[in-house]
């Protein structure tokens, strides 16, 4: 009988994980083998490896520092966003740091896999309810089965979270989105991470981040057919424009969640409780979750830390202040996203930075306003 069990060792899984250690038995799974060096045919989480304010904030808070082995260059001051549709391009400031996503997570898990225990290439495939608290039902990397029993279950298992699926099948879901992002080579000299905007292919957006001598696009679009498409044909509006994209080198593709009403914030309750995007806790305006992954793993850490019993309404009372965050947020989403709205900000030039020369390798005779 383990007290908690973990299901995701994402960057909220392992946080919290590293956060109980010293209090709990814990036991922290994930389908990924992080337990076994990366590979080609390694499970990879699809993500652009920045990170942002909050998060950098929430790592101080917390003690911790960026090894040499999770940054990665670039490590560049500003977003370049173009309005593909509306032929507008501006620079604005930003302070991110480029990560290695894989590195970043294996790191952390780094952090707590020495003190906890773990099943590394476990998948739940069903949990439920007993006497003694939650039966949670996995399949193991090796083919087997493997059922454990926890006093307190922690969904920490993302966008499309089978934990909240189960305990939580009649709580409304944040929309789910499609994102898609591949890698190609590139020669160096980025200047700029990219955010680019096309309403004709999503209501959400795209980007273009620097890696080494590789550059990744993504874009995130409403889940549902023809995605691939449309992933395509962004690319292809990107090479439009001059952006020099050489060899495909991977793909991958993974699910978001885009909170749009505090009724698709699931903290959980009684045995079972969420954390990160499996809670609802991502950004709607730009789907940044590393942060809100840490901050949540640290707010139920705390309200664990006077005993099980409670637990989850002390957890929901400190996690006001991020539903609140979502909630601005989600008012921010409105006006980036409104196309109106969005190149009004953007022609007046209100909070961008007046470049010295072109800020992109697109030709200068493009989007100048």
């Amino acid at each position: 009988m383990y007290d908690i069990a973990i299901v995701g060792a994402g960057p909220a899984g392992s946080t919290l994980a590293r956060l109980l250690a010293d209090r709990y038995r814990v036991l922290l799974v994930d389908r990924r083998r992080l337990d076994l060096a990366p590979s080609a045919t390694s499970l990879k989480k699809t993500c652009g490896g920045l990170l942002a304010p909050a998060a950098q904030h929430e790592l101080a808070r917390q003690g911790l520092g960026i090894p040499a082995r999770v940054a990665v260059g670039p490590q560049l001051f500003a977003v370049r966003t173009l309005d593909l549709h509306a032929d507008l391009e501006r620079l604005y400031q930003r302070f991110y740091v480029n990560v290695d996503r894989e590195e970043f997570d294996r790191w952390l898990v780094s952090l707590a896999s020495e003190h906890v225990e773990t099943g590394f290439g476990w998948r739940l495939t069903d949990l439920e309810p007993d006497a003694e608290g939650t039966f949670l039902r996995f399949s193991t990397a090796e083919g087997g089965q493997a059922g454990v029993r926890a006093r307190l279950v922690v969904g920490a298992d993302g966008a499309s979270s089978l934990v909240r699926r189960i305990a939580f099948a009649g709580t409304p879901a944040p929309a789910r989105y499609s994102a898609i992002q591949a890698a190609y080579e590139s020669g160096s000299g980025d200047s700029s991470y990219g955010a680019v905007f096309d309403e004709t292919l999503t209501d959400f957006y795209g980007w273009t981040i620097p890696k080494g001598d590789s550059l990744l696009v993504g874009a995130a679009f409403p889940a549902g057919p023809g995605v691939s498409a449309r992933f395509e044909a962004f690319v292809d509006r990107l090479r439009a424009t001059g952006a020099r994209l050489g060899n495909r080198t991977s793909v991958s593709s993974a699910m978001i969640a885009r909170p749009t009403s505090f009724l698709q914030l699931c903290p959980g309750g009684g045995g079972v409780l969420l954390v990160g995007e499996a809670a609802g806790f991502i950004s709607p305006s730009s789907a940044e979750g590393i942060s809100y992954a840490l901050r949540s793993a640290a707010v139920l850490a705390r309200a664990l830390e006077p005993g099980l019993e409670r637990a989850d309404a002390r957890y929901r009372a400190a996690a006001l202040p991020l539903a609140l965050n979502i909630g601005m947020k989600a008012g921010k989403s409105s006006a980036i996203y409104a196309a109106t709205s969005r190149r009004l900000i953007m022609r007046s030039g209100l909070g961008a930075i007046a470049a010295y020369k072109p800020v992109s390798r697109m030709p200068a005779t493009r989007f100048a306003r």
